[in-house]
């Protein structure tokens, strides 16, 4: 597909009047455009945009915050389960070691146990993965934002990071 976004059909899916007036909310939307628009004119944009890096890093933060909210919920959510799995398994251990217990109901206890077992497992795996997920849509959007800018600006670009120079 060739680039044929112009200016206009840019700033009017933006829904700003001049490139400008890109803010922290429309930069990723712009970013995904730029492989679709003609060079010239994501260059054109870049220059009226004088603080692309710092507001596409600052939209990378946001994205990051994001992440580690959901992994630090999905932590809350995993310890709780934890916490139902240890209180139910001391209580079974309360009623075995009450002498009255018959073989078949130690049995049934302890294939309870078994059973919390797994679960356990199994949402500890569900945790890595919801966690390996978060991680991987991350570094795809930042890959994404970086490869995107730099093939719209056919590599050459004057655009300064906001990086403590050594």
């Amino acid at each position: 597909m060739s680039k044929t976004l112009t200016e206009t059909q840019v700033l009017n899916k933006l829904d700003i009047p001049d490139f400008r007036h890109l803010s922290k909310d429309n930069v990723m939307s712009f970013v995904s455009m730029i492989d679709k628009m003609d060079p010239e004119v994501a260059k054109k944009a870049l220059e009226q945009f004088p603080d692309f890096a710092k507001v596409s890093i600052e939209g990378l933060n946001d994205l990051k915050d994001t992440v580690s909210k959901g992994m630090d919920d999905d932590k809350e959510s995993v310890n709780r389960f934890y916490d139902m799995c240890d209180n139910i398994i001391d209580v079974i251990k309360l009623a075995m070691s009450d002498g009255v217990v018959t073989f078949e109901e130690k049995k049934y206890c302890i294939d309870k146990m078994q059973e919390i077992a797994r679960m356990a497992s199994e949402k500890d795996s569900e945790g890595k993965k919801f966690k390996w997920a978060l991680v991987a849509n991350f570094a795809l959007t930042t890959v994404t934002v970086l490869v995107t800018t730099v093939s719209a600006l056919d590599g050459a670009s004057n655009i300064e990071l906001p990086f403590k120079k050594s």
